[in-house]
Parts: structure tokens; C-alpha cells; sequence
């Protein structure tokens, strides 16, 4: 009886590390994968692979879970910062899909501004985005707001500020249709994935998006 207890600690124990060990290389094949065909990505992703056991899950053919990181990622010009992917239900066929995902990441103000292409740096004032522009001898404040629109962020404007209250941008010359329809496309999103919402944060708008049934892209 000894013996035959001994024996199943054996195998239960290879089968824990065999199966820690396929989970380890799944991992860094999947981030060697992902750096190769998502477009943006300066050096590879953390990849963890949740659920246990490993194995059962992929011989089943779907993963449970699956949590993507990186520090930085570019999407349609605009720069990401700490990306975090969330997957559940990841096929390991192909083309991989995942029942469910979420994403959330960082712009930042200098870089929306540079997408923009506003000529002006954007600042964080509350809830909202403001640039400013000097306009004959009085300085105009322009009161954004970004919000998420499906494949797209829209930027509306809320408000004009000068000599302390707001103006009708009709009345001042020279802006022209500069704010008009703003917007950063996001068509690089994995088909299936869209942005739900935008909050503006000290370093500039968190990013949110989520979708199922998601095709992750594959070259």
C-alpha cells in the first residue's frame, strides 16, 4: 500500500510539473505569436494563461482564460501605455478567437494632441481635455470632451473660454473649423472588439473597449 502511494504521488507529481511546463511554453510561444502579428508592439507581451488543468484545456481545445500585458503598443499612430488584455474562452484553432474580451490601456495627452494634429499641447482639467490658443491679444481656452464611438474616438467640444466666460466659436476669428468633427480611427482593434468607454485621468484618457466572439489577428 506504501509502495502504490508512493507511485501515485510519482505520477500525480510529473503530471503537475508536465503540466506547469506546457502552460510555461504556451505562454512564451503565444507572446513570441502575438509580437510578431499585432501591429505596435516594440517587444513581446506577458502572456498568462489561466485554469487549471493545463493540458485538459488544450486538448479540449479552448483555453479558459488568457491575460495579455505590455507597457506600450501603437494603435493607428496613436502610442498605448500599459495595455491589459483580458480573453476568456480562447479557441487554439485557427483563426484563434476568444468568447469574450475586454481591453483597457492609456493615451496620453501630449500624444492625443500630436494625433490631432491641434498645433496646440492638451491639459487635463477635471473631466475634460483643454488646449488653449492666443487669438488677436486674449487667450482662448477650448474645453474637450473624448468619448468612445465604436471603432473611433470622438473629441467633441464643450466649450469656448476667454476674459473669463465662454464665447460662441462663431465670434472668434481665426479658429475656423479646427474642432470640427475630431476623431482618432481605432480600425486596428481585433475584429469584434469595440471601445465602450473613455475616462480622463491625470496622464491623459484611459481606454476601455470590449467585445465577444473576437478574431485575434493572424498573418
Amino acid at each position: 500500500m506504501v509502495g502504490t502511494v508512493l507511485v501515485l504521488g510519482v505520477l500525480v507529481g510529473g503530471a503537475v510539473v508536465a503540466d506547469g511546463v506546457a502552460r510555461d511554453r504556451t505562454e512564451e510561444r503565444l507572446a513570441s505569436e502575438l509580437r510578431r502579428q499585432i501591429p505596435g508592439l516594440d517587444t513581446e507581451p506577458d502572456v498568462a494563461i489561466g485554469g487549471v488543468p493545463f493540458l485538459t484545456q488544450l486538448i479540449g481545445g479552448e483555453l479558459d482564460t488568457v491575460r495579455v500585458t505590455a507597457p506600450s503598443a501603437v494603435l493607428e499612430g496613436l502610442p498605448l501605455h500599459d495595455v491589459d488584455v483580458h480573453l476568456a474562452g480562447v479557441s487554439t484553432d485557427q483563426p484563434t478567437t476568444a468568447r469574450e474580451a475586454t481591453m483597457s490601456a492609456l493615451a496620453r495627452t501630449e500624444d492625443l494632441s500630436e494625433v490631432l494634429d491641434l498645433g496646440a499641447d492638451l491639459r487635463v482639467e477635471g473631466e475634460h481635455l483643454v488646449t488653449s490658443f492666443e487669438v488677436l491679444t486674449a487667450t482662448v481656452d477650448v474645453v474637450l470632451a473624448p468619448a468612445a464611438a465604436g471603432r473611433e474616438i470622438a473629441v467633441d467640444v464643450v466649450e469656448l473660454r476667454a476674459l473669463g466666460g465662454s464665447v460662441d466659436p462663431d465670434d472668434v476669428p481665426g479658429l475656423g473649423g479646427r474642432f470640427d468633427a475630431l476623431t482618432v480611427p481605432v480600425d486596428q482593434l481585433p475584429e469584434g472588439l469595440e471601445l465602450t468607454r473613455l475616462t480622463v485621468v491625470e496622464e491623459g484618457v484611459r481606454i476601455e473597449a470590449e467585445g465577444s466572439d473576437v478574431v485575434l489577428p493572424t498573418q
